[in-house]
């Protein structure tokens, strides 16, 4: 059998940061990240899923000979489930809108979501190799379905559309982990 059991990855544990666009980005997996970096709190042990979009149209020559295709319109999204309804993640959920704490009572007034860009980082552990996954520019465009209930915990699903840089950089991974050195 070809392969090495050590190299699949089963990420034990994730935290999601969020910053404002050109907040200082690590360069390194241990390096304690710059304050304007906020954790979201507890995430779904569903964990983070990545998609991805894109056209593609089929070009062929005389006969029905397949020459070429070409591909436009790419879209990167990862979509993650917040356990926690803290300030943070009001922000995202609800981008434009307030809260303010006046003696032990706090007032969300939600308004209609304005455009919020943000940058990213999803930081995720197995054993002692270690991922950061930056994502300088992007924005929560779909918020789930929200259940308040007695029986579940509230979630909010957020999906993060990734926007590109001026040189089509939609994200960078730093990792330590042996399997991804380069020769």
């Amino acid at each position: 059998m070809a392969g090495n059991t050590a190299n699949p990855r089963l990420w034990e544990g994730a935290d999601l940061y969020v910053g404002p666009v050109g907040t200082t980005a690590p360069t390194d997996v241990d390096t304690a990240l710059a304050a304007a970096w906020k954790a979201v709190g507890l995430l779904s042990e569903d964990g983070a899923s990545e998609t991805r979009d894109q056209d593609s149209t089929d070009h062929y020559a005389w006969g029905g000979i397949l020459v070429k295709t070409t591909r436009s319109k790419h879209k990167r999204q990862i979509k993650i489930t917040c356990l926690e309804d803290n300030l943070i993640v009001f922000g995202l959920v609800n981008p434009g809108s307030t809260a303010a704490t006046t003696t032990g009572t706090t007032t969300r007034t939600v308004k209609v979501p304005t455009a919020d860009p943000r940058a990213f980082l999803l930081e995720l552990t197995d054993g002692g190799v270690k991922k950061r996954r930056l994502i300088p520019k992007g924005e929560v465009d779909e918020v789930a379905e929200v259940t308040l209930s007695d029986s579940e915990l509230t979630a909010y699903e957020l999906t993060i559309t990734i926007y590109p840089a001026a040189d089509k950089t939609l994200y960078i991974d730093i990792t330590n982990d042996p399997q991804a050195v380069t020769p």
